[in-house]
């Protein structure tokens, strides 16, 4: 097993991450990603929120957060690219928008407030997404990782309001390869570093000296988790597994399936071809959920049948 966890699977982020005792870590976290913040105290909100109406879905977070000055914070891992994840983050915005305005129109009926105020605290929606994020200009991205958005005019960049603002660290463009942590010069590039290679890392990098990776660090580690937290990341850990294995044979199904009805229409010549090229996605896309996984590189080598500078290929295009 490898020493710390692994924390792009957003499952096993909340177990580890998302917990009473590390308010002060992902309080460091976001001042890194919100420069210029301090943020004194942090408490951690529950982070299943219901719908706007009883019979509605139920969303769960991964961690919601308010400030000693209310400002609110919902905190994603993704690991894997999603279809509409930008509209996903919109939609978990209107949660603590609703829950200030909920709280305002009480204390409007309670007598503590007169007339209504609409004015919305800060809320900031912070993703960590384990990808590159399309852009149409390169230019929108801050020291090459993080893309941040609010509510402006297309035409002039003014801005509507601050008080709702959407902040993406894309660890998927980080240059730095594992082993390369000397290249990661600044707080934001470690980070980065450690949250996209922590399964793998033995330690913690003695170039990384400021104060946020310790606790990071020590929050990761299976030797320091109480027997509750390590019994829930391995079985976290075993389902994914049990996933990836069940994607596989899926495929090879339909692999199958594919080459009996081309066989049978003729078409040796083309069934080949895209069976082939099948297989190289299938593979690929099998690589990379093994190391959204935790796999280690001999474990997806054994696995993926495929050579580990393959393998290493395909987990640098990601």
């Amino acid at each position: 097993m490898a020493r710390y966890a692994n924390i792009l699977n957003d499952d096993a982020w909340k177990v580890v991450i998302f917990t009473p005792g590390n308010e002060e870590l992902m309080s460091r976290m976001l001042e890194v990603l919100l420069p210029g913040r301090r943020i004194s105290h942090l408490e951690f909100r529950p982070t299943e929120q219901h719908g706007l109406a009883i019979s509605d879905k139920i969303s769960n977070f991964d961690a919601v957060c308010t400030s000693d000055t209310g400002e609110m914070f919902i905190v994603e891992m993704q690991g894997l690219q999603q279809d509409s994840y930008a509209d996903r983050m919109l939609c978990y915005a209107s949660f603590p928008i609703r829950m200030q305005l909920e709280q305002k129109l009480k204390d409007v009926h309670e007598g503590r407030a007169k007339p209504m105020d609409y004015g919305l605290l800060p809320i900031y929606v912070v993703s960590f997404v384990n990808f590159a994020i399309g852009h149409e200009q390169a230019d929108v991205l801050e020291d090459g990782l993080v893309s941040r958005y609010c509510i402006c005019s297309p035409r002039t960049g003014e801005v509507m309001t601050e008080s709702l603002q959407f902040v993406y660290l894309e660890l998927g463009r980080l240059d730095a390869k594992l082993g390369e942590q000397a290249k990661c010069k600044s707080t934001l590039e470690q980070l980065a570093y450690s949250l996209k290679y922590m399964k793998e890392l033995a330690e913690c990098p003695r170039e990384f000296t400021d104060d946020l990776f310790p606790l990071l660090f020590k929050a990761s580690e299976y030797a320091g988790m109480d027997v509750s937290k390590q019994m829930q990341v391995t079985q976290i850990m075993r389902t994914e597994l049990d996933r990836i294995a069940e994607n596989n044979f899926a495929r090879k199904q339909g692999l199958a399936e594919g080459l009996a009805r081309g066989e049978a229409k003729g078409r040796a010549e083309g069934l080949a071809k895209g069976l082939a090229e099948g297989l190289e996605q299938a593979r690929a896309e099998m690589v990379r959920e093994m190391s959204a996984a935790g796999l280690s590189m001999e474990q997806m080598v054994r696995i993926s049948h495929l050579p580990q500078e393959k393998v290493r290929a395909i987990l640098d295009k990601s």
